[in-house]
């Protein structure tokens, strides 16, 4: 726990000095609380039982004046410390979003969006707690316990010594509970990213549950996941309240001593009324602190458990590193090549197996195969989302190792078969890879990708909004704003990943006039299984089982014979029209 508290420290740095006034006010609220104390034997003891009702007015004041400080502590005190624990855990989920956005695909060992949401809400919170809330609350029971154990010794050492006694069980019942309310929250946090990534999933496929009718049976999977999530959470709440439990009962009997012994140290005239009174007092603002020391245990064990899956997932590093020696990428002619790439995914086979190919700047080459043939790893590998495992890749004879990461991505412009539009305007998606770019660069590249007419006639043209993952669009909408996208980025490689592959022959033909607009201006990369895509391509790559088993020019390859044309025989079967 020590390493994970000095692992989150540095996010103290930022409110070190509001940090040091709270724990002011927390130290300041006990002394406060034992003045209030003191003038209450007073009242007692010189007012009701002595008869100085003439000191009725001065200690009334007092009091009034000790209540109304201790409440502007408090309050300040509560608002500041909220904004101290909003601020650090701002920053840690900030961070941790900044790191799942830089490690490149495949790093996380195929951990689920929903697991990696439940990052983001309660193991964040108990970051924070950790580091902050946690230990603030431990001082301030430390400064109240210290206070109140001076003022009772002050009272009366013997009661002092009867309410002690009480402690050393509780420490023995703290110790032997603190490792299983741990365990136990770590488990319930992992349960509850079960169901939450369940949700995510089936919510994502939301259309399809309708189309095959399927709600019953999805409901009642994410109930089983829900009902041992509760039962996990119930376990961890069933210990933390056993311990309580001991807590509540030991400062109970210890209370009853008190009062038994106090009776009697009145009857002898060892101490008076108004001692015993606040004694009692006393006694209950120790056991206060006392409980909450008794339950940190079981609060930080809760916390730690988040903050090591936090951790766990900042210190995951990158299957993509980028190379201290990495120097810009610039004045990128276009030129393209896998040299004796192979590769093979975490936990799969070999998707590509010594596969060299050169694309020259200013050519349109498509690759084409079956599903599976590993078509999009040349993209992948080539954008280096991952790193090939043998050969190398290079842009303009560099190896894409040897370049910054920025620099790569800014000289390739793609165009995805799942058109990612966010939340936001028509404008703000064109301008995604390209923040500054004014309203005339964000039209040409609308009109460019034929984005121009069905955006006009939204009705407030560019600043539209298109609604969570682009909903209020149809799908070529989508993938022409996606074009546009590219088109905006003005990079020299043009790289099209089925982009064609899920709209209407319409929309394929707008796209494809769109990009036949740049042939011979940009190196263009084709991965794509229609056959009027790769009519227009200047070669034809074809690639099965991870191996390039043809390559040539488009006329060449579709003759009969070959496996380019058995790919497309069905289309060309039909005149050539789209699958």
């Amino acid at each position: 726990m020590i390493a994970l508290v000095r692992r989150f420290s540095p996010y103290l740095a930022r409110v070190r000095s509001r940090m040091l006034l709270s724990t002011g006010l927390v130290l300041a609220s006990p002394l406060i609380g034992g003045v209030l104390l003191w003038l209450l034997k007073l009242l007692i003891d010189r007012v009701l039982v002595g008869g100085r009702f003439d000191l009725v007015p001065a200690l009334l004041a007092g009091y009034v004046l000790a209540v109304a400080v201790k409440f502007s502590v408090d309050y300040i005190d509560r608002r500041l410390a909220a904004a101290i624990a909003e601020r650090i855990t701002c920053d840690v989920r900030t961070d941790l979003f900044r790191h799942l956005l830089s490690i490149s695909p495949g790093s996380l060992g195929g951990r689920s969006v929903g697991d990696q949401l439940a990052h983001f809400s309660g193991d964040v919170e108990r970051v924070e707690s950790l580091i902050y809330s946690g230990p603030l609350g431990v001082l301030s029971d430390l400064g109240g316990a210290l206070v109140f154990t001076v003022f009772l010794f002050v009272l009366s050492w013997k009661l002092t010594l009867l309410a002690f006694g009480v402690v050393p069980p509780l420490v023995v019942a703290i110790r032997r509970q603190s490792p299983r309310v741990k365990q136990a929250a770590r488990v319930a946090r992992r349960q509850a990213a079960r169901w939450l990534a369940l949700a995510e999933e089936t919510l994502g496929a939301a259309p399809l549950v309708h189309a095959f009718g399927t709600q019953t049976y999805e409901t009642a999977r994410f109930a089983r996941r829900c009902e041992t999530a509760r039962r996990a959470e119930l376990r961890t709440v069933s210990r933390q309240a056993w311990l309580s439990l001991l807590i509540e009962t030991a400062a109970t009997i210890g209370g009853l001593a008190v009062l038994a012994v106090g009776a009697y140290e009145i009857r002898s005239g060892a101490m008076t009324l108004g001692a015993v009174v606040t004694f009692l007092g006393s006694v209950r603002s120790l056991y206060d602190p006392i409980r909450g020391l008794g339950q940190a245990s079981s609060r930080f064990q809760r916390a730690a458990a988040g903050g090591d899956r936090v951790a766990n997932l900042l210190d995951t590093p990158s299957g993509v590193e980028e190379r201290p020696s990495a120097r810009p990428l610039v004045g990128v002619a276009g030129a393209i090549e896998w040299r004796g790439v192979s590769f093979a995914y975490p936990r799969g086979g070999k998707a590509l197996d010594d596969v060299s190919l050169r694309i020259e700047p200013g050519e349109t080459v498509a690759v084409v195969g079956p599903s599976g043939s590993g078509k999009s790893t040349l993209v992948r590998l080539l954008l280096r989302l991952y790193d090939p495992s043998g050969g190398a890749v290079l842009v303009d004879g560099t190896d894409v190792r040897d370049v910054t990461l920025a620099s790569l991505r800014r000289a390739i412009a793609v165009v995805l078969q799942d058109p990612f539009v966010f939340r936001g305007t028509i404008a703000d998606n064109i301008r995604y890879g390209r923040p500054d770019a004014p309203e005339p660069a964000v039209a040409a590249a609308a009109r460019a990708a034929h984005a121009h007419r069905f955006t006009q006639a939204l009705g407030r043209g560019y600043g539209a909004p298109v609604g969570p993952r682009g909903e209020r669009l149809s799908g070529g909408q989508r993938q022409r704003l996606a074009l546009a996208r590219a088109l905006l980025r003005e990079a020299p490689i043009l790289v099209l990943d089925e982009a064609t592959a899920s709209v209407d022959s319409e929309t394929e033909e707008l796209i494809r006039d769109a990009v036949e607009r740049l042939a011979g201006k940009r190196t263009i990369l084709v991965i794509g299984h229609r056959l009027s895509t790769v009519r227009r391509a200047d070669r034809v790559v074809v690639i099965e089982n991870g191996h390039i088993v043809e390559a040539g020019r488009t006329d060449t390859l579709l003759r009969a014979g070959t496996r380019c044309h058995d790919l497309f025989a069905a289309q060309i079967a039909v005149g050539g029209g789209s699958a």
